[in-house]
């Protein structure tokens, strides 16, 4: 076994002398936490730009090869093995990036239960084939669910060789795996759509070659590897651990699934179609910016849980920099989502343009709904998050069942609705028990929600937005976005992030990653 002997030199602060141990200890990472965690989320903010791009290019050039129920075929088909695949993990991902301290015979033991559960799942996965062939009443669901499923144990063979890949930080291999894994699927997916007029079987190609190359990817850049297990005794309270977090993750699928198999079930592909072509944009946000900084900032409030002040005054400021980043992309998308529907999509997705519309007056909610989480997630209160989420998804799942009547506008009216109900309440849920108050939270994210609602009434009421601008003004295709987005910047410069950088909040929260003085103080 002399692979495992090799020394690996890292840097200074790694201390680590074989490739497992520099996979599972993350010692070395506390004594400089915080720049880590900086470069790490400029990292993942700079490549996140480059996958939005790609991904924006890539919708548009599919937008114009294929037509809206190819889309729709696919959502139908991805609602069943996104229902199955969801416990493909088990919640054991996150099990590795939370734990203080990780064994190899744990993290081995959580590889074998997500290779079994993920090989289990797939067949599970096709007995479902008809009954949602039945359910959406078009056969070749059935073809596609079979494919798709063959997604899921690829991806558990990489899950816990990515999440050694996050407890170390290592941003730049993993951003290099994710945009890479995109190139390749959509390369191939175009390709099949362009050349071979496969229709929607190139969405489902380029679906299952983002997963090969991903977990490929993945084990070429950890050097851990799976042994057989000597002890499953520390595995069995992580499992725990990841059962209640799997639970919250299904429970969040059923959020985010189950209005495309109403609207499926009550309207067919094309009116799915153009919802799930509305929803892509509107994840925009989430998928730029928060995703990647609470990619970064679980695993760093993580290492702080025995530390609660430090831990309190880190969120906070995670929180006020996200959401200053974010409030900006969230107005520019609700003021001008018709046009960029137009610009992207073509004048044929107009109605997407509509449902974008409603969908996005949430936007600002949905993103700040995920801070509660960061805060369960981070101290192991994973169990409290799956109670949450149970009640939430059934109160959700009401709204849409009433809402589908008025087709995908209605669903998306009601997404909005409860997005505005469930935020405020899991974050007094989520602050319970800690060193934060809810008055904490909301203090934090008051300048930020007073100036999304303050500009989209602006442009509203004033009919600058809504196409009436370039009406008036006789400006070519997308000068209306310009023009909104130009006004909106100059706003929010002036009113938000100048008061905020002058108060000396800004650079107070960036000091505090930054700061050796207080990370030694602390």
């Amino acid at each position: 076994m002399a692979r495992w002997t090799v020394i690996v030199t890292r840097g200074p602060s790694d201390r680590s002398d074989t490739p497992i141990d520099s996979a599972l200890s993350n010692d070395h990472l506390t004594r400089d936490l915080g720049r880590r965690t900086a470069s790490g989320g400029i990292i993942a903010l700079c490549a996140q730009a480059l996958i939005l791009l790609t991904q924006v290019g890539y919708m548009a050039l599919m937008a114009r090869l294929l037509q809206p129920d190819d889309f729709g075929l696919v959502a139908m088909a991805a609602s069943a093995t996104a229902f199955v695949g969801v416990f493909a993990d088990l919640g054991l991902s996150m099990v590795t990036i939370q734990r203080k301290e990780v064994d190899h015979d744990t993290v081995s033991a959580l590889f074998f239960v997500n290779l079994g559960v993920g090989f289990a799942l797939m067949p599970l996965t096709w007995l479902m084939a008809p009954v949602a062939t039945w359910l959406f009443n078009d056969s070749r669901v059935f073809h596609l669910i079979l494919v798709l499923a063959v997604a899921i144990p690829i991806t558990a063979t990489g899950a816990q060789h990515k999440a050694l890949l996050v407890r170390n930080m290592r941003w730049m291999s993993l951003q290099a795996v994710n945009l890479g894994s995109l190139l390749c699927g959509f390369a191939v997916g175009i390709a099949m759509a362009w050349g071979w007029d496969c229709r929607y079987w190139s969405l489902a190609a380029a679906t299952l070659t983002t997963a090969s190359v991903g977990t490929v990817g993945q084990w070429m850049l950890s050097p851990w590897r799976p042994t057989k297990v000597a002890n499953w005794k520390n595995a069995r309270s992580a499992i725990n651990f990841g059962i209640h977090y799997s639970g919250s993750q299904f429970t969040n699928y059923i959020n985010r699934q189950s209005d495309n198999v109403l609207i499926g079930w009550k309207s067919g592909p094309g009116e799915l179609g153009f919802y799930t072509r509305a929803y892509s944009l509107f994840m925009l946000p989430i998928t730029l910016v928060s995703g990647p900084i609470g990619s970064v900032i679980i695993p760093m409030l993580s290492r702080l849980q025995t530390q609660p002040d430090k831990w309190a005054r880190t969120y906070l400021s995670a929180m006020r920099l996200t959401l200053m980043m974010n409030t900006i992309l969230c107005i520019l998308i609700t003021i001008n989502a018709e046009q960029i529907v137009a610009l992207v999509y073509g004048e044929n997705w107009s109605k997407s343009g509509t449902i974008l519309m409603v969908l996005s007056l949430s936007l600002i909610t949905s993103i700040s709904g995920q801070f509660g989480g960061w805060a369960l997630i981070s101290v192991g209160r994973a169990r409290e998050l799956f109670v949450f989420s149970i009640f939430s998804s059934a109160i959700r799942f009401a709204a849409f069942l009433f809402a589908v009547q008025w087709g995908a506008s209605g669903v998306a009216l009601a997404w909005s609705i409860t997005s505005w109900v469930f935020t405020p309440v899991l974050w007094l849920y989520a602050t319970r028990d800690t060193k934060l108050r809810f008055r904490d939270l909301v203090k934090a994210a008051a300048p930020f929600f007073c100036a999304y609602l303050a500009v989209v009434a602006l442009f509203h009421y004033s009919g600058i937005s809504f196409g009436l601008s370039s009406d008036i003004l006789s400006l070519p295709a997308g000068g209306n976005i310009v023009l909104n987005s130009s006004i909106t910047i100059a706003i929010y410069a002036i009113f938000v992030v100048a008061p905020y950088r002058f108060a000396g909040s800004m650079l107070g929260d960036m000091r505090l990653f930054l700061d050796k003085d207080e990370r030694q103080r602390t």
